[in-house]
């Protein structure tokens, strides 16, 4: 095989079913992140429910992805995190909280860290996000390596995050917290 042949063939798994499914799930969970504000907490916190344990399957059923270093120009900004984060926390409002004890700083506490739903999912679009949009511009070698660094950064940080909000999402809903006011 020819170096060109495997610099070619290295890409090919950017194509497979698995990893395409993830970047759809990943786009879903952007549009609806993106998309709430104004949603009724209930029906924001019945899409998280349900989208959100799609989203960690999928991440966490890719097969294997070949590590890849490069730099890739990360795409959300301050202002988009916040703007995703406040809308969400404005529906959420007082259910936004919860008890972390995953969180890290928990291992060197007192007591349980509060985190809030808001901020673990704005940690999950801020990968996420990086991500769909650098394959939306088609580069392979970017997509890559954005594919790579965010698989990564499930491992060490925004899968922990989403199951924390998840778990507290259910909580809400399970207590009743979901009617409007």
């Amino acid at each position: 095989m020819e170096l060109s042949d495997n610099h070619l063939f290295s890409h090919d798994h950017l194509f497979r079913h698995d990893v395409l499914d993830f970047v759809s799930t990943a786009t879903q969970f952007c549009i609806q992140v993106e998309q709430c504000e104004g949603s009724e907490r209930g029906e924001f916190t019945q899409v998280m429910q349900q989208l959100l344990p799609v989203l960690y399957y999928r991440a966490a059923s890719l097969e294997e992805i070949e590590e890849y270093y490069g730099y890739v120009q990360d795409i959300v900004t301050e202002q988009d995190y916040d703007f995703v984060r406040l809308n969400m926390a404005m529906i959420l409002r007082e259910d936004d909280d919860f008890l972390d004890v995953y969180h890290p700083d928990s291992k060197y506490a007192d007591s349980p860290v509060v985190s809030t739903i808001s901020e673990c999912l704005a940690d999950c679009y801020q990968s996420l996000r990086n991500m769909v949009e650098t394959f939306r511009q088609e580069n392979e070698e970017a997509m890559q390596v954005s594919l790579y660094e965010c698989l990564q950064d499930f491992r060490s940080n925004w899968g922990m995050r989403l199951l924390g909000a998840l778990t507290a999402i259910h909580q809400v809903i399970a207590a009743g917290g979901v009617d409007e006011l």
